[in-house]
This record gives C-alpha cells, sequence and structure tokens, in this order.
C-alpha cells in the first residue's frame, strides 16, 4: 500500500474547520460514535501495556460520562470513580474539581436515593463537542 502525504496550507486547514466544510455529519450520533471509539482505544492501549500506568482520570470520566449521556444511562459517583482509571480518592478530587469548574454536577438518584449521580453541565458539553467537532473534522482531513 501507497502512503499519500497531502499538505494543506495552515489558511486552508483554517478556513476548513471555521467553515464547517470539514463537518459534513456533527451529529450527536457521530460524536457518540467517536467518544466510544476513543474510549475503546484507551481501554486497548492499558490492557496492551499492562505494567505501564496511562492516568488522566478527569479526561477519562469526561469521556465516560459523555457517552453515558449519549446512551441516557446515568453514572453514579462510584461507578465513575471505577472508571477513572484511578484510586476512588484521586477520582474524587477531580470530581469536586470538575464539579467546581461548573463541569460535572452532582445529585441523588431518584430512583434509589442511597446513590449519588454525576452529571454534566452545559459547559462542558458545549467543549466537548467542540473538541471532538475538531477532532472528526482533523481526522477527515488527514484522509
Amino acid at each position: 500500500m501507497i502512503d499519500v502525504v497531502i499538505r494543506l496550507s495552515r489558511k486552508t486547514i483554517e478556513e476548513l474547520l471555521q467553515s464547517g466544510a470539514a463537518l459534513n455529519d456533527g451529529s450527536s450520533a457521530h460524536r457518540l460514535q467517536t467518544a466510544k471509539s476513543i474510549l475503546a482505544g484507551r481501554r486497548r492501549r492499558a490492557a496492551c501495556f499492562r505494567s505501564i500506568r496511562f492516568h488522566d482520570p478527569s479526561w477519562d470520566m469526561i469521556l465516560e460520562l459523555y457517552v453515558a449521556n449519549g446512551e441516557n444511562r446515568a453514572l453514579a459517583v462510584s461507578q465513575l470513580c471505577g472508571l477513572s482509571g484511578g484510586s476512588t480518592t484521586t477520582a474524587l478530587r477531580h470530581i469536586e474539581h470538575l464539579e467546581a469548574l461548573g463541569y460535572f454536577s452532582r445529585g441523588a438518584d431518584p430512583d434509589d436515593r442511597r446513590r449519588v449521580i454525576v452529571t454534566t453541565r452545559p459547559a462542558l458539553e458545549a467543549a466537548f463537542e467542540q473538541w471532538i467537532d475538531f477532532q472528526i473534522a482533523a481526522s477527515r482531513l488527514s484522509l
């Protein structure tokens, strides 16, 4: 197979990204699928490099919550801590920090008052969708 490298000027790339021309499908379903792919890749990496600790608890929790929201699933604090890739204490610190920044909120589970559910706030959703749209556009430009 022959790799073809196309070099686009910085101006061309900026114009594509600003115009939205590179985003033919910025749909929620496409964003969700991209986020799931990123999560799957992070899990595969961790499985392949078992002795190396790749820790980015905040990012892992953001990805997990975005996917859970897209699938209409609620995540309890304890579940999110387990999915963070770090210790519970570290994960709780990250949750508190992200909550203080206005990205997460916590509240009682309406079905089980013993559980506390973590949800994303609009500021995080907007920032994440801006980032994921850029990732989608960048992947299309590299094709």
